[in-house]
């Protein structure tokens, strides 16, 4: 809820500047949607006994909500109640849901008027002449032919005398009737058996007394989501009777009793519960064949077995394997480092992460052509300098985690750290905007544009060596992996070296189009075309984030990636008012106020937003890609691949990483 309100209070505050006299939300012309109330069967209740309500609810023409199993997407109903002490809720009962089909999927709905019905059981401490106040929160979510409106969920009440003994309301015996009637009948005239297959629910429906009884349609709906309701279900004539095949849902399991409701006809509605048969533990795959999978619960280690496996774990053992072809592993040689390490750095250039700001040299290259040499090779060397500065303080970094911190800490670790990765997608995403036009915030953030042999302009080549550097480690895994894990085993004197071979490598193109101008006079000369290509790097910007995006939605789930999605779009909205009010041809009233404090305070806001992201984590589930149902699968910490082995086992690793 804190969440929301601080997104609505940004929201809340641009709409009050706009001055919208009107409700966006309000619907003048239609009348209220649902009405809703509780009704009592009894007038008054007595200790002990049980007594039954019914919430009404009742939608205009055309608006539908939803039963428990929505069928395809949609909130369903639900109940909150608040219930005296010792009251309980004995039974709750569904009326009968209509079948809606929408876009090919079947939908489980409800329409103008109907009841549910709930049997309460009042305390056996009740005291005469007192009141029970019993209340209930529906929530519903009404849809119709074009769209669904926001949730709606409203509170309602009834207050009971207790009584010596319960007195029925004789005014409300025809409302009950009614809608005991509208629920699906607990006896059916019908036996039904349940089958599973690997894609179907097969139900066999024959009469009990054995007569025929035409059927001219038929329709299962499950209170456990164990079909598709994507998929038509088929109803066949049969010897004795009729099947029903129901299309299963992709990768749901079927444990238990299958029950729901069996439709027949146009008037008949039972509950069907029954125990199932064949495939109870598959999925339903479609695959041909092929094993249905089973999910399997990870198990984490206690304190106990952690720390007998850490005594064992050697953080400085190299274990030792083989290669495909049966060859032993063979470590590279210092000179072979050097030269791996530098033409990889060189081949960063090419790669996605890099390309972008490539680009963006380019175009500072563009416009530096016809200035004095000597001033476009302070600009590469100011380029090369923000390279390497950044690159000995990530190394730095890393050996003092690794020295004094006694911390493992490897190169590209850093990208596990969300906060790291969530500073990078802001960057790269704020650095777009400013390259398609939303703002402009001088050119000393990018290094284009502007006057380059200023002292900005120098500091443009620095800062954009330094953005290089940062957004080039998740592309070094493919083919500096091994050699980087060979700097960082190094003295630390070794490896700075090779880490200052690496950003050379990485520095190689632009200190050659400095320190000859020849190569830049091939380059372009500006002109509208600098315009068109400036926005398309904006895309590629945006695309450098989403690369990024990915890795921190795997690292705090769901729920922190659409929240610092929220945060993204709230720094947006600052730069946007930031480029629309904080020009100076805007009154310096309102560009104090709507230029430069209104963006502050979203900034502020959306880094709040972003920090709260960060903190999310994954909620971890059943691990459902593996079949056999003899294997265990765990956790890791150190040691335990240690204490399995010294006792013989076998042991499967899955390891991954998402950058």
């Amino acid at each position: 809820m804190k969440r929301l309100l601080l997104l609505l209070a940004s929201l809340a505050a641009l709409l009050q500047y706009a001055g919208a006299q009107f409700d966006p939300f309000a619907d003048d012309s239609a009348p209220e949607k649902t009405e809703a109330s509780i009704i009592s069967e009894a007038s008054a209740i007595a200790p002990g006994e049980t007594f039954s309500v019914a919430i009404k609810l009742k939608h205009a023409e055309g608006w539908h909500a939803y039963y428990k199993n929505p069928g395809g997407p949609g909130l369903p109903l639900s109940f909150e109640w608040k219930l005296p002490d010792g009251y309980t809720l004995k039974s709750f009962h569904w009326p009968t849901p209509h079948l809606y089909t929408s876009a090919d999927t079947q939908f489980y709905v409800y329409e103008n008027e109907y009841y549910f019905l709930a049997n309460i059981t009042a305390s056996t401490d009740a005291k005469m002449g007192d009141k029970a106040e019993i209340s209930v929160t529906p929530t519903w979510q009404l849809c119709d032919a074009t769209g669904c409106a926001p949730p709606v969920s409203e509170t309602l009440g009834i207050s009971l005398p207790i009584a010596q003994s319960s007195t029925l309301d004789s005014d409300q015996s025809d409302i009950f009737k009614d809608a005991r009637a509208a629920l699906p009948s607990p006896k059916s005239p019908w036996d039904v058996t349940a089958e599973l297959t690997q894609t179907d629910i097969l139900l066999t429906l024959k009469t009990k007394d054995g007569s025929f009884t035409k059927l001219t349609s038929a329709h299962y709906i499950d209170d456990s989501g164990f079909s598709d309701p994507e998929k038509k279900q088929t109803l066949a004539a049969t010897d004795d009777g009729y099947s029903l095949q129901i299309p299963r849902a992709p990768e749901r399991p079927i444990e238990g009793m299958l029950t729901g409701i069996l439709i027949l006809g146009d008037h008949e509605a039972y509950i069907l519960s029954t125990a199932v048969s064949g495939h109870t533990s598959g999925n339903a795959t479609g695959s041909g064949g092929k094993k249905p999978q089973t999910p399997h619960t990870v198990v984490t280690a206690t304190e106990d077995e952690r720390k007998a496996a850490a005594a064992l774990y050697d953080v400085n053992a190299k274990i030792p394997y083989v290669l495909l072809d049966g060859s032993e592993e063979k470590s590279i040689n210092l000179l072979t480092a050097f030269g791996l390490i530098t033409l990889g750095g060189l081949l960063l250039n090419l790669m996605p992460c890099v390309f972008p700001v490539l680009g963006l040299k380019i175009m500072g290259f563009v416009q530096q052509a016809g200035e004095d040499p000597g001033k476009i090779k302070l600009h590469g060397l100011a380029f090369t300098l923000g390279v390497i500065t950044s690159m000995w303080t990530l190394a730095a970094a890393i050996y003092a985690l690794k020295y004094i911190g006694k911390v493992e800490f490897d190169w590209g670790d850093q990208l596990a750290y969300a906060p790291f990765l969530a500073v990078m997608i802001l960057i790269l995403f704020v650095f777009g905007l400013n390259m398609a036009g939303v703002f402009e915030l001088g050119t000393s953030l990018t290094g284009v544009g502007g006057e380059l042999q200023s002292k900005k302009g120098y500091s443009g080549s620095f800062f954009s060596g330094v953005l290089t550097t940062l957004i080039a480690t998740p592309c070094t895994g493919p083919f500096l992996g091994v050699v980087l894990g060979y700097t960082l085993a190094q003295p630390i004197i070794t490896g700075m070296m090779l880490y200052t071979a690496f950003a050379m490598g990485i520095s190689i193109p632009y200190i050659g189009l400095s320190f000859f101008p020849k190569l830049i006079q091939k380059l372009p000369r500006p002109g509208q075309w600098m315009i068109t290509f400036k926005s398309i790097m904006a895309f590629a910007l945006f695309a450098s984030a989403g690369y990024f995006f990915k890795s921190f939605a795997s690292q705090t789930g769901t729920e922190g990636a659409w929240w610092f999605l929220m945060a993204i779009i709230v720094i947006s909205l600052a730069f946007w008012a930031y480029g629309n009010w904080g020009t100076q041809s805007t009154k310096k009233g309102k560009r104090y106020v709507w230029g430069y404090a209104f963006p502050l305070a979203l900034v502020v806001m959306g880094i709040m937003m972003t920090k709260d992201a960060t903190e999310e984590r994954p909620q971890l589930g059943a691990v459902t890609n593996i079949s056999d149902d003899d294997l265990t699968i765990h956790q890791w910490y150190p040691g335990i691949v240690e204490q399995n082995r010294a006792k013989g086992r076998i042991i499967w690793l899955d390891y991954t990483a998402d950058w």
